[in-house]
């Protein structure tokens, strides 16, 4: 086993490099498309953060990722097992203008697009959210008061 192993591949219209260390300890692949000039990247340093740049510019970081690089290409691990041994979580959507922050599963949570913005802390005891008319604020799942009442919900960073 190689202690550093470096590849490229051009097939057009795909060039893709990949540069590993000790095989699956750290991992940075480049996946170009040469005719459209797009580019996506996933970089692994293993089991302490993953770092993935799709094709359509969605950004994902992930703080402690104990399986992602051995599971590379599946998408059911990242979506359904993750939140449960990530500790930090970080999404941006460039195309819809919206990201999202996580912290120790929701212990804090941000979600935000160009008119709404989420925030809570304490898994929902302190909640606060805005938009182009109004802010509405929660202490204990109580009202305190701002404008229209409105209901509290995790934006979509999801494909278009």
């Amino acid at each position: 086993m190689a202690l550093l192993q470096y590849e490229r591949a051009r097939l057009a219209p795909l060039d893709r490099q990949r540069t590993r260390i000790l095989f699956f300890l750290y991992s940075d692949t480049i996946n170009k498309n040469i005719e459209t000039g797009k580019a996506n990247r996933g970089i692994y340093l293993w089991p302490f953060f993953t770092h993935r740049r799709e094709f359509n510019g969605n950004d994902r970081l992930q703080v402690l990722a104990p399986l992602e690089p051995f599971v590379q290409g599946s998408h059911k691990i990242p979506r359904d097992y993750s939140p449960l041994w990530s500790i930090w979580r970080a999404e941006k959507n460039p195309q819809k203008g919206a990201d999202s922050q996580s912290l120790l599963w929701n212990l804090y949570r941000r979600d935000a697009t160009p008119e709404h913005k989420n925030v809570s802390l304490l898994f929902g005891l302190f909640q606060y959210q805005s938009g182009p008319e109004f802010k509405h604020w929660r202490l204990f799942y109580i009202p305190l008061g701002g404008g229209k009442p409105a209901e509290f919900s995790s934006l979509s960073l999801a494909k278009p």
